[in-house]
C-alpha cells in the first residue's frame, strides 16, 4: 500500500527528467507531490557548452524567476514534509483497533486497489483538464485526508480519508505534468533536484512528532500532526489556486476520440512491456508483493516483537531520510558503472539480508554495547534505536528501494521507445500497484493467524527466487527492438 511509501515511494522517483520532458503525457508520480524525475542523467555536452554554463547562483535566480515554479515548489515542499506521517498509519490503526491485523490488511489492500485504478485513469484526465486545476485538487484532497485523520477516530471516517488519499492519484499525474511544463529547460536538472528539499523538511515534521509523543502519547500526537498538516495543506491549496497560472490543454487528436486513443495507447504500452521486458515485468510483479508485505509488517513487528518504542521508530525513520536523500541525489551514475543485470543482482542482494536481520531481531535486538545504548537514550528518548538490529534492516531496505526504483527507470529509458515512455510508465505502475494491492491483505492474514516473524522468511524466499531468476534469465529481451514490436 502506498501510504508507507508516500514518501519513501517512493517518492523515490527523482530520476526521470529526460524522458518526461520528451512527452506532454502523464507519468508516474510519487505520493509526495514531487514531479517524477530521472535526475542525474546529464545530457552530453560539448566543451563550449560546458564553459558557457551559468553559475549556481545565476541558475537558482533563473529558476525562481518563473512564478509558477516558485509557487509550486514551495507548496510541494509542504506536501512532502507531512507525507511522512503516513509511515506510522499501520501502528496508529492497531492502537485504535488492537489485534485488527486482518482488518488493517483489507483496508490497505482496498486503498491500494483504488489508487492503482485512479493512477491509470489519471493519464486520461491529465490530457483533457487544465493541469493547474489538477494540481490544486491534488493538494486539497491530501489536505482533506490529513484533516479527517486529525479529527476523527471512527473507522468509517478513516476509510473515507483513505479513499481521498487513493483517488487523489487521478489528479496527481496532471499536477506533476503541470510543473514539468513550467521549468526552464536549460536549468531543468537544478529545478527538479530542488524538490528533494521537501524530503529533508520531513525530518522537521518527524522531529516535532518525536518530541510530542512522550508528552501526549502516540495516537494523540499523530492526530495533532495530521491536523496541523491538513491546515497547512489547505493554505497551500489556496495559494496554488490563486497564484498559479494555467491554461487548457491543447488537444491534438483529430480523427479519433480521446477515450479510444487512451485505450489504444495503453494497449500498445502493455504490448511493448510484454515483448521487450517480460523478465522485468515478472520480477516486478513478485517484488511488488514482497515489498507490500515488508511495508505492512516491518514497523508492527519492530514495535510488538522486538520491543522498540514509538520514539525509537520515529528516530529510525528520521535517520533513514537523512541517508536516503543524498543517495537519491547521487545515484544517477550507477548505470554507467554496472550493466543492468549486475546492478540488479547487487541491489536485490540487500533484501534477503534485511529480511534475515528482522527475523533474528527478537533474539539479537541490539548490536552495540548496552552502555552506548543507554548513553544515547539519556541524550534523547528513542535515540538508542539507531544501534538496533531492525535499524540496520530498515536502512538497508530503504537503500534497496531507492536503487531498485532507479534501476527500473533506467531500464525503461534505455530499452523502450522514447515517444511511448509516458504511456508505458502509466501502465507499468498500474500493473505494479494492482499486484501489490494483495500484499497488505496477505500480511494481515499472516499476522492474524501465524507468528509474525515468519512473514520475513516468506519475504526471504521470494527474494532468493528473484535473485535466481535475474541471474539466469536477466531482465530484458536483448534481441527485440521497438521496431520489431511495431512490425508485429
Amino acid at each position: 500500500m502506498c501510504i508507507e511509501r508516500q514518501h519513501i515511494r517512493t517518492s523515490l522517483e527523482i530520476q526521470k527528467v529526460k524522458f518526461i520532458q520528451q512527452s506532454d503525457e502523464r507519468s508516474e508520480v510519487d505520493l509526495d507531490d514531487e514531479p517524477d524525475l530521472l535526475a542525474g542523467q546529464k545530457p552530453i555536452e560539448s566543451d563550449d557548452t560546458i564553459k558557457e554554463r551559468p553559475g549556481l547562483r545565476e541558475s537558482i535566480r533563473a529558476v525562481f524567476s518563473w512564478r509558477n515554479y516558485s509557487v509550486y515548489l514551495s507548496t510541494a515542499w509542504t506536501f512532502s514534509a507531512f507525507s511522512y506521517l503516513g509511515l506510522f498509519f499501520n501502528l496508529y490503526f492497531l492502537e485504535l483497533y488492537p489485534g485488527g491485523y486482518l482488518l488493517l490488511g483489507a483496508v490497505l489492500s482496498l486503498t491500494s486497489l483504488v489508487a492503482s485504478i485512479s493512477r491509470l485513469g489519471g493519464g486520461y484526465v491529465g490530457d483533457v483538464v487544465n493541469r493547474k486545476h489538477l494540481s490544486v485538487v491534488a493538494m486539497f484532497m491530501m489536505a482533506i485526508y490529513n484533516l479527517i485523520l486529525g479529527i476523527s477516530i471512527e473507522f468509517t471516517w478513516i476509510l473515507i480519508a483513505l479513499m481521498f488519499l487513493s483517488t487523489m492519484e487521478i489528479f496527481k499525474g496532471g499536477s506533476s505534468a503541470f510543473i514539468m511544463d513550467n521549468i526552464p529547460k536549460e536549468h531543468s536538472g537544478l529545478g527538479l533536484s530542488l524538490f528533494q528539499i521537501g524530503r529533508v523538511l520531513g525530518i522537521f515534521t518527524l522531529a516535532a512528532f518525536v518530541i510530542l509523543t512522550p508528552i501526549l502519547g502516540f495516537g494523540q500526537s499523530l492526530r495533532l500532526m495530521f491536523l496541523i498538516g491538513g491546515l497547512f495543506l489547505i493554505i497551500t491549496s489556496i495559494a496554488r489556486a490563486i497564484l498559479l497560472k494555467g491554461k487548457a490543454p491543447e488537444l491534438k487528436r483529430e480523427s479519433i476520440s480521446l477515450p479510444r486513443a487512451f485505450y489504444q495507447d495503453n494497449k500498445r504500452a502493455v504490448s511493448l512491456l510484454l515483448k521487450m521486458v517480460p523478465g522485468l515485468l515478472a520480477v516486478v510483479v513478485i517484488d511488488s508483493v514482497s515489498d507490500a508485505l515488508f511495508r505492512f509488517g516491518s514497523y508492527i513487528y519492530i514495535y510488538e516483537e522486538v520491543g522498540i518504542e514509538i520514539p525509537g521508530i520515529i528516530i529510525m525513520s528520521i535517520v533513514t531520510i537523512v541517508i536516503s536523500v543524498p543517495l537519491l541525489l547521487g545515484a544517477g551514475r550507477l548505470s554507467d558503472r554496472y550493466d543492468v543485470k549486475k546492478l540488479a543482482l547487487i541491489v536485490y542482494s540487500v533484501v534477503p539480508i534485511s529480511a534475515i536481520l528482522l527475523f533474528v531481531s527478537p533474539m539479537f535486538p541490539y548490536w552495540a554495547p548496552i552502555s552506548i545504548i543507554n548513553g544515547a537514550e539519556s541524550m534523547m528518548e528513542g535515540l538508542g534505536a539507531i544501534f538496533s538490529t531492525p535499524f540496520l534492516a530498515i536502512v538497508m531496505k530503504s537503500v534497496n528501494d531507492t536503487l531498485w526504483l532507479l534501476l527500473l527507470l533506467i531500464i525503461i529509458k534505455k530499452n523502450l521507445p522514447r515517444q511511448d515512455t509516458s504511456k508505458i510508465l502509466s501502465v507499468f505502475w498500474f500493473i505494479i500497484w494492482m499486484c501489490a494491492s494483495i500484499g497488505p491483505y496477505l500480511g494481515g492474514f499472516f499476522f492474524q493467524y501465524f507468528y509474525s516473524g515468519d512473514l520475513f522468511l516468506v519475504i526471504l524466499v521470494l527474494n532468493i527466487l528473484l535473485l535466481g531468476w535475474i541471474s539466469k534469465q536477466g531482465l530484458i529481451t536483448e534481441h527485440i527492438t521497438a521496431e520489431t514490436v511495431n512490425n508485429g
